[in-house]
């Protein structure tokens, strides 16, 4: 832990990154976490045919899988109809292109035993550059709440990491561009687990 002194005050800097990290951070997260792509191809698909309730289902179960939530999956299938889950996500969708993503998570947190990490997840891959993934490594090491203000926070920090990439020297202009804030994130949670 280091601490620092910003804008007047002193800091305990919990995580520094560095814009030449990002790339291999990105790699090394996509390698430990394959399928990425897929979901969000599969994301964009479930919107644009409207959140069909079964295909909104087997999303969910798809990004519980994804993210290691194997143990949860049948309780999300069991306590939550295909119907409910489809209008959780489409009411999620709708408040994060509202601009209110961090109430888009908790819409889709509502669901019956999903939890904030893996309705983070499900926004994640329905929304990749609006939303981000919080989750109990980056929570408990950085020490954002397990809420929607501490969603909302932790994507306002990723944000400004974003902008800050964008103008940054240390990256080329189409590694830059083709930044998104779950990248930053995905960069983040690699890091802070050590691949």
């Amino acid at each position: 832990m280091s601490i620092r002194e910003f804008e007047g005050r002193i800091c305990i800097v919990r995580l520094e990154l560095h814009p030449d990290e990002i790339p291999d951070l990105l790699v090394r997260h996509a390698n430990n976490y394959p399928g990425a792509q897929e979901l969000e191809s599969a994301g964009v698909a479930l919107i644009d045919t409207g959140f069909e309730p079964e295909a909104s289902a087997d999303f969910v179960q798809r990004v519980c899988k994804w993210g290691g939530g194997d143990r949860q999956m049948g309780r999300i299938r069991d306590n939550n109809s295909p119907s409910e889950v489809s209008l959780a996500l489409s009411e999620g969708i709708a408040l994060a292109r509202s601009g209110e993503v961090a109430q888009g998570v908790d819409r889709i947190r509502r669901l019956r035993n999903l939890g904030q990490s893996f309705a983070s997840k499900q926004m994640r891959f329905l929304e990749p550059t609006r939303a981000v993934i919080l989750d109990s490594v980056i929570r408990g090491s950085l020490g954002f709440a397990e809420t929607a203000a501490g969603y909302a926070e932790f994507l306002r920090d990723c944000q400004t990491i974003l902008t800050g990439l964008r103008r940054s020297s240390q990256l080329s202009e189409t590694q830059a561009a083709g930044l998104r804030v779950c990248d930053i994130e995905a960069a983040i949670f690699a890091k802070l687990q050590g691949y």
